[in-house]
């Protein structure tokens, strides 16, 4: 009876190793749309507050014209 059941038990475990496989993979690819959604937010916040490198040149050249043509 052992002999039956034994391809039917392997067949469960690579059945169960590759599901787990599967959420394994899931789980990477979840932590790192978490990672990118915080470098996103970061991103945005850094602009929106205008403390990014582009927008003080901006402000920098807006200073410069407004000098020259007042």
């Amino acid at each position: 009876m052992k002999d039956l059941l034994q391809p039917l038990n392997s067949t469960v475990e690579i059945f169960q190793e590759k599901i787990n496989f599967l959420f394994f993979m899931i789980e990477i690819l979840f932590g790192l749309i978490f990672i990118m959604l915080i470098v996103w937010i970061y991103g945005f916040i850094r602009k929106n507050l205008g403390i990014d490198k582009q927008t003080k040149e901006i402000e920098k050249i807006r200073k410069i014209i407004e000098k020259k043509f007042k």
